[in-house]
């Protein structure tokens, strides 16, 4: 009986699909741990992370306004202000990000450049919906609770798997896997 459920598990190893996911939500519990150990212990670097996305949102936004001012992890546009918290880093996205492209099946060097350019161009996109939200909030402060909650937290998710495929199909496509064995 052990060694049918065994085989059985064997035999799902053998499907590709089963055996990014497996190795996917191992890795974002992995990810989710350390990130936890590691903040814990070290928690002025997401500080300084948060300062410094409220610095450069602060700095976009007054490029277009002088109605903009900028304190620690306090952004104000006019008399709506927002605060920078861990949460609109990007990192946790991130970190959702990094499991999914080390999970799959690909050389290290495509890895590292699917981390290198898709890191990145993530927090770039996190810049941009917090520089939007603000301007929501500013002239549409209705429409902020729904943008923020609703609207925004889907777009991360598109924008996760958007660029993990962009990933797969620019850099891995030509990839040759490795035959089982090897």
């Amino acid at each position: 009986m052990f060694r049918g459920r065994l085989g059985k598990a064997a035999g799902l190893f053998k499907i590709p699909v089963f055996r990014f996911i497996l190795f996917f939500v191992i890795n974002l519990i992995v990810a989710s741990i350390a990130y936890a150990i590691i903040t814990g212990e070290l928690f002025f670097v997401v500080r300084w992370f948060m300062s410094a996305t409220a610095w450069i949102v602060g700095q976009t936004l007054g490029l277009t306004s002088s109605d903009v001012s900028i304190s620690g992890t306090l952004v104000a546009f006019g008399a709506f202000p927002v605060r920078i918290v861990e949460e609109c880093t990007g990192i946790y996205e991130m970190l959702i990000f990094s499991a999914a492209v080390m999970a799959f099946p690909a050389s290290l060097k495509k890895k590292a450049i699917g981390l290198l350019t898709g890191i990145p161009a993530m927090y770039l996109f996190n810049i941009l919906r917090i520089l939007m939200l603000i301007v929501v909030g500013r002239y549409f402060h209705s429409a902020f609770e729904f943008m923020h909650l609703y609207f925004w937290q889907v777009t991360m998710i598109v924008m996760i798997t958007s660029v993990w495929m962009a990933w797969i199909l620019k850099v891995v496509r030509d990839e040759k896997t490795p035959a089982a064995g090897t």
